[in-house]
């Protein structure tokens, strides 16, 4: 009987099949012996054999033995659950990538640098380099015309050559200054106010159809302090002290090397950023401007995310990208008291720098809800450093001249 063909009508009869058992690799990796008898004798059949039952349902068993498509001959059975091992693990590897990719959002150090990240969780290199190229390639098929690979990325940043030169930066500088003067900057700009604060201060966003995935900010607020003051305390020698007062995520920064060019002075620096709640780490690379003042007196500062084989990718670190110019204006307060009018507008993608921002996983629309109040939140931060900075100033002299405090003058007042 079972080296004979069995054949069956297209309407099921509960035709007597051979007695037959296979074995199958399920997909939880263990081996276990399926029965392909009729429903009817698969209890006493498997038991009288020692075999184990898988556990599937009786309909699911019936519908394996009499599948209309596979059942002609003795090997159907095999066949049968081959077929159907097929559609369930179709299922289940579209639920996997599913889940992979949910995965690949919290943990995407894991998918960037498998080998790196599996050491420190005990977890199998393997395993996370195969998640990790499922995950790339149907991202990849989601959207066409992201590239991962080296040689065809296209980044965000300027690219400059191996060996530094403050020309080089200048004119990496000069060409964001331009394209921020014809997109940003223009009187015809249309800015959409994300928030405002009862001190005038404001934050709006642009979306410009030259890179509709990175939206220029604006921040606009007056400042507690003469320009020399506000321009100090965004300086790249008082990050260390200032930086961690305004962005809570601020880590480190390394500065490479003094440049000039023309009257203009740069510095070329790597910022680093502590994990972002369930986001990876992330580090800029970027030029610190301190350019011409304007003609109406303002002080102008910019930065330009660069590429150099300088400043190599650091392991663990997803490269984002940020460029801005900042305008820095004198004004006077109501009592007369020296004030600043600060202006910064700027790009950001705390993705990867290569065009499209792949690699972090960090949706955009996540940064277009919360730049509004996080923009806010930083601003009112530097207003309160800045005014607890001219009250440790005023404290410092009055300790300095005794004689301020013995005739109470109004800067040593209590």
């Amino acid at each position: 009987m079972l080296g004979e063909a069995t054949y069956r009508s297209p309407v099921r009869s509960p035709v007597r099949k051979p007695r037959r058992c296979y074995s199958a690799s399920p997909l939880r990796g263990k081996q276990e012996l399926y029965c392909a008898s009729p429903v009817r004798e698969l209890r006493s059949l498997c038991k009288e054999r020692g075999l184990k039952v898988s556990g599937v349902k009786d309909e699911v068993i019936e519908r394996l033995v009499y599948d209309d498509e596979v059942l002609h001959h003795t090997d159907a059975a095999d066949r049968a659950v081959e077929a159907a091992t097929q559609k369930i693990s179709s299922f289940r590897r579209n639920i996997c990538i599913l889940a992979s990719i949910i995965v690949a959002v919290v943990f995407n150090p894991f998918i960037l640098d498998p080998i790196e990240h599996s050491d420190s969780m005990g977890a199998s290199p393997n395993l996370l380099g195969r998640a990790g190229r499922l995950v790339r390639r149907k991202l990849s098929n989601m959207r066409p015309n992201l590239h991962i690979g080296k040689q065809q990325q296209q980044h965000r940043g300027k690219v400059i050559t191996a060996r530094v030169t403050g020309k080089d930066l200048a004119e990496a500088y000069q060409s964001i200054k331009s394209e921020y003067e014809t997109l940003a900057l223009a009187k015809n700009a249309k800015w959409k106010v994300l928030s405002t604060h009862t001190d005038g201060s404001q934050v709006s966003i642009m979306k410009h159809k030259t890179d509709p995935s990175c939206p220029y900010v604006r921040m606009t607020s007056i400042m507690p302090a003469p320009v020399d003051e506000v321009w100090n305390f965004l300086s790249l020698d008082n990050w260390p002290r200032t930086m961690p007062k305004m962005d809570p995520f601020y880590e480190s920064l390394t500065v490479f090397g003094d440049y000039k060019h023309k009257g203009i002075e740069m510095r070329l620096a790597r910022k680093r950023l502590k994990r972002i709640v369930a986001f990876g780490k992330r580090d800029f690379t970027f030029v610190s401007v301190s350019d011409h003042p304007r003609g109406d007196g303002a002080w102008v500062s910019g930065t330009v995310s660069v590429v150099t084989d300088e400043i190599p990718r650091k392991k663990g670190y997803t490269r984002a990208f940020q460029d801005s110019i900042a305008f820095y204006e004198p004004l006077k307060d109501e009592v007369g008291n020296p004030s600043t009018k600060l202006t910064i507008v700027f790009r950001i993608d705390l993705n990867d720098s290569s065009d499209g921002g792949n690699g972090g996983f960090i949706p955009m629309w996540m940064y277009v809800k919360t730049v509004g109040s996080t923009g806010m939140l930083s601003v009112q931060n530097m207003k309160k450093q800045l005014l607890l900075m001219r009250a440790e100033q005023d404290n410092a002299k009055c300790e300095l001249n005794w004689v301020d405090r013995l005739i109470n003058s109004s800067k040593c007042d209590g």
